[in-house]
């Protein structure tokens, strides 16, 4: 018999429908209802520290959800699930990978596409591929998630989750591929077999009792007439960094050239992600930003860049750009075409 520390945090997967307008269940647990009879070898620990959906988180969520993890026991438990919505669903993977890989039991991240009792939701599937991926591991962080005609759920390295497209609802890695997928009857297919085994072993311990978010991340997302001016006068005492993702050929805007003077003059640090390959040619506009002491982060997404930044300003203030710079859950990928040991597996 499994124990499992079950950790509900509303979403769609912790929702009901009522004539056609969708809020989280008050009572009860209609997920672990309908996969009873699949998971007769578990027993549930069912913990409800949050109960919102998952658009309306916010970095108080963050502090509640942590706090509540790191106050329980975990020699009690043999492994973690954590329910969650979708639509920030990338989002708390990241930070939860980020935070919770020190843990020593797997931890399991997941969300459904529809509430659970509509006969087209992934809720029952997902749950139960969490469960049976426990059973089968001695550590590590997972997101699971089983995309619409799909018959296997996508295991994904959380850190490396992207946000479901606007137009399908599928989530991806920023790497391609996850790193296995998981079948009905608890088959684990693995795709990245290196990455799959580090990822029980991958350890970064935060020592840390307690967690407060006081100082927050302003995110910048890159289109054309981004109005900078308006976003310096939105830069409140509580912003500790300013992440600006960039377009895909590691670009911003040479108007940002504003921004980084104004954070500087703060001492506000600037980071832009994400460029590929350090030392290699860089655009003009990214150039002149760099040159005023932006930093420039690596082959990271936006969430986990996010994540991980807000992170390092509140936990780490004094060493935050080695903490930037190190890869504490994988969230830093390496592309194929610069990794030689992948070039002569081909």
């Amino acid at each position: 018999m499994k124990n499992i520390l079950l950790v509900l945090t509303g979403g769609t997967i912790g929702s009901v429908n009522n004539n056609g307008i969708i809020g989280t269940q008050k009572t009860g647990c209609r997920i672990l209802e309908m996969t009873e009879k699949y998971l007769s070898d578990f027993h549930f620990d069912v913990k409800q520290p949050l109960n919102i959906l998952s658009e309306n988180l916010d970095v108080r969520h963050w502090e509640k959800l942590l706090n509540f993890i790191y106050s329980q026991d975990i020699s009690e438990y043999d492994g973690i699930i954590i329910t969650h919505g979708s639509d920030t669903l990338s989002y708390s993977s990241a930070m939860l990978g980020i935070m919770l890989n020190g843990l020593k039991i797997p931890v399991a991240i997941t969300a459904a596409d529809k509430v659970p009792d509509d006969p087209e939701s992934n809720a029952v599937f997902n749950f139960c591929s969490c469960a049976f991926l426990l059973a089968q591991r001695k550590g590590g962080v997972y997101t699971v998630y089983k995309n619409s005609g799909e018959s296997e759920a996508d295991i994904y390295v959380p850190t490396r989750l992207i946000e479901a497209d606007r137009l399908f609802d599928r989530f991806s890695s920023f790497d391609g591929s996850p790193v296995a997928k998981i079948d009905r009857m608890g088959n684990i297919n693995v795709i990245n077999e290196e990455l799959f085994s580090s990822m029980e072993d991958k350890s970064f311990q935060m020592n840390i009792s307690k967690i407060h978010f006081g100082k927050t991340v302003m995110l910048i997302h890159p289109y054309p007439l981004v109005d900078y001016s308006a976003i310096i006068k939105s830069m409140g005492r509580d912003t500790g960094a300013v992440l600006h993702v960039t377009y895909h050929s590691a670009t911003v805007s040479e108007n940002a050239a504003v921004l980084a003077d104004e954070c500087n003059k703060r001492g506000i640090p600037l980071y832009l992600c994400s460029f590929k390959k350090e030392n290699d040619s860089v655009y003009e506009s990214s150039d002149n930003i760099l040159k005023k002491g932006t930093l420039p982060l690596y082959n990271i997404s936006s969430e986990s860049a996010f994540a991980k930044l807000l992170t390092g300003i509140n936990l780490f203030p004094e060493n935050i750009d080695d903490f930037m710079r190190d890869d504490i859950y994988f969230e830093k990928c390496i592309r194929k075409q610069d990794n030689p040991l992948l070039h002569q597996a081909d």
